[in-house]
């Protein structure tokens, strides 16, 4: 099967009881999530024990009655990826000590729903590089770091984290969210209110003052 929509485009459904992504790619595969909540934490043996097959009815429940192609694209996938917990780090107290220091997730590990995991690796490493280039001593580096990166990220993690909460909040919520989401989302676009976060710009050429 084939779902609306056409490649180059990510595709997000709030389902009532779980959230949905796909994206189609231009040969025809379609890759996508979801997001099924839990009331408590899943273990690892836990998550480890729910073959592909358990998944995919589980899934096939949480999506029953909900508009969309979820349930087309679940009973279509050949084999159900094993689920995952997902995780935000709101501050993680100590980012260097010695030679070592922390970058990416590993400094601030934030939700999916943030869309900016990667993003900030990747500014971790320029950031980064700029500091030993500029800073004479590596403990001095490590520090201009992560005083020049820790108030960004933490920011970023929250809202993940405020992105995530609203995949599930139960249906008072959900008729809430979705009565009022699309006002939200104008006002986004006219404020451009995550630009803070979607236009960032870097300079390699900018030196960092000691």
């Amino acid at each position: 099967m084939r779902p609306p929509g056409r490649p180059g485009v990510c595709y997000f459904i709030f389902g009532r009881r779980c959230f949905f992504g796909y994206m189609i790619h231009p040969d025809g595969q379609v890759w996508w999530f979801a997001n099924p909540p839990s009331r408590r934490e899943p273990t690892s043996e836990e998550l480890a024990a729910i073959t592909p097959e358990r998944w995919r009815a589980r899934l096939m429940d949480l999506f029953e009655g909900d508009a969309g192609p979820m349930r087309e694209i679940i009973a279509a996938t050949p084999h159900i990826l094993p689920g995952w917990n997902t995780y935000d780090f709101p501050r993680v107290p100590k980012w260097f000590t010695g030679r070592m220091v922390l970058v990416g997730d590993a400094a601030h590990a934030t939700s999916p729903s943030s869309g900016q995991g990667a993003s900030m690796a990747i500014e971790d490493a320029v950031v980064l590089g700029k500091c030993l280039r500029d800073v004479p001593d590596v403990a001095g580096a490590f520090a201009a770091f992560e005083r020049l990166r820790r108030e960004r990220v933490e920011r970023v993690v929250a809202q993940g984290k405020r992105n995530g909460d609203g995949k599930a909040p139960g249906a008072g919520g959900a008729f809430v969210r979705d009565l009022i989401l699309p006002v939200i989302m104008r006002q986004v676009e006219k404020r451009n209110a995550l630009a803070w976060m979607h236009d960032y710009r870097l300079t390699w050429d900018d030196r960092v003052a000691v």
